[in-house]
């Protein structure tokens, strides 16, 4: 396999984006992320996971910005999208990763703490075969498209969504004719654990 990094046939950098910026609505306001899952805190799962598959991630927050930077390197929404919800997120990753030489990003939220590395190395995988669209995970008959890998290059495109005031993740996905990789028997990895009774198991 080729690894000069100047050759046209060498991988494209990615880097891992975990989205800890939401406002933690069923969870009485508290921060996500910061709440704990079988001992951690629940972004400290997924940062793991995604270190394991491509090295240290970005972090999008708004919040508990001097914890969140003991997993990874952290940024905060732009000003003109801040509250409008994981798009505003995977925009900031998006330029924030095209700003530092990345090709794309392999994005994951961090209310899913049972995903594990092998299933992002399979995204990462699925995506080097067709790198010019995104691909996300599907599962039992269900897309996950925040969990999935996009190209930097998207940025503009989802820039012109969200100033249009729209906010569904998976219409952008569709819009980017984004791949779907088959995960079956696999939708425990996907559980959002958004309320505080999805944290007791």
């Amino acid at each position: 396999m080729n690894t000069d990094p100047l050759s046209p046939q060498a991988p494209l950098p990615v880097v891992g984006l975990l989205l800890a910026g939401g406002a933690g609505t069923r969870m009485d306001g508290k921060d996500k992320g910061m709440l704990h899952w079988r001992g951690r805190p629940m972004a400290a799962w997924v940062a793991e996971a995604l270190r394991s598959a491509t090295g240290s991630p970005l972090i999008s927050a708004n919040r508990s910005i001097e914890e969140y930077s003991r997993l990874g390197e952290v940024f905060t929404d732009a000003p003109e999208f801040a509250g409008q919800g994981p798009l505003a997120g995977l925009l900031a990753g998006l330029q924030e990763a095209g700003d530092r030489g990345y090709g794309a990003v392999l994005v994951c939220p961090c209310d899913t703490p049972g995903v594990t590395p092998a299933l992002l190395r399979q995204l990462l995988q699925a995506w080097r075969s067709a790198p010019d669209r995104p691909v996300i995970a599907r599962c039992d008959g269900r897309d996950h498209p925040l969990h999935g890998v996009y190209p930097v290059a998207m940025a503009a495109a989802l820039e012109q969504q969200l100033c249009n005031d729209n906010r569904r993740v998976m219409m952008f996905a569709r819009s980017q004719q984004a791949q779907s990789l088959e995960c079956p028997g696999l939708s425990e990895l996907f559980t959002n654990r958004n309320r505080p009774q999805d944290l007791k198991d």
